[in-house]
């Protein structure tokens, strides 16, 4: 690492720890330029002041803007969309309950609307309906966003709700046990996906669409 690359990590390590700390309430600049040993100067020179920084942190951290593989290389395309979906929601279980700062900052996300926040709704945003949006071509017998919305939702709020409380109508929320039957729970609702979605590869329709747009182009042009 140059000396730049590892100031950086240095200051990016020191706002994680800053969250797990303190929360967001206690993040500013003051804090952590003490907490890296670093100047202001360098903080705005390296990544335009503290939104930057936010911002840059995020883009390592979050799932949707730096972790998700789940749609990306030909093994994914070899999975149905109900199980890449399912491992969608267990990855996002996972990013969550290995990182408190993380938690932490969607949880300020849900509180606060600011630049910072916006932001980082709008390239998570992105990044999941380039996912869902994939899926939900596929079929016109579901309303695979609303769905997957819900599940996605529910993922959150309990892990948030977790941070307060064991339990939520009985199901622990700090057990593996607990967890293991959140994740049985959202591969139930995954079977009311439509058929197609479950036995089929993502290849296989894909090329199945792409063979009937393909068919019925050609009767167009020759009408």
């Amino acid at each position: 690492m140059s000396r730049r690359e590892q100031t950086e990590r240095k200051i990016l390590d020191a706002l994680e720890s800053q969250i797990r700390e303190t929360g967001m309430a206690g993040v500013g600049i003051n804090a952590i330029t003490k907490r890296a040993g670093v100047s202001k100067e360098l903080i705005y020179r390296y990544f335009n002041g503290m939104d930057g920084l936010m911002l840059a942190w995020m883009r390592e951290q979050d799932y949707w803007t730096g972790r998700s593989k789940t749609l990306s290389g030909d093994e994914a395309c070899q999975r149905t969309p109900a199980d890449l979906v399912l491992s969608m929601l267990r990855e996002q279980i996972e990013a969550l309950s290995a990182n408190e700062s993380l938690l932490e900052v969607r949880r300020w996300e849900l509180v606060e609307r600011n630049e910072v926040t916006a932001q980082l709704a709008e390239r998570r945003e992105k990044a999941a309906r380039q996912f869902i949006d994939r899926i939900a071509s596929l079929t016109d017998q579901a309303d695979v966003p609303a769905m997957v919305s819900i599940m996605l939702a529910g993922v959150l709020y309990l892990m948030l709700r977790s941070k307060t409380e064991t339990h939520f109508l009985g199901v622990p929320l700090r057990t593996e046990q607990g967890w293991k039957r959140l994740e049985a729970a959202l591969e139930a609702l995954l079977k009311s996906l439509p058929q197609d979605l479950r036995r089929h590869s993502l290849s296989e329709l894909e090329g199945a669409e792409k063979s009937t747009s393909t068919r019925k182009s050609g009767r167009e042009k020759k009408e």
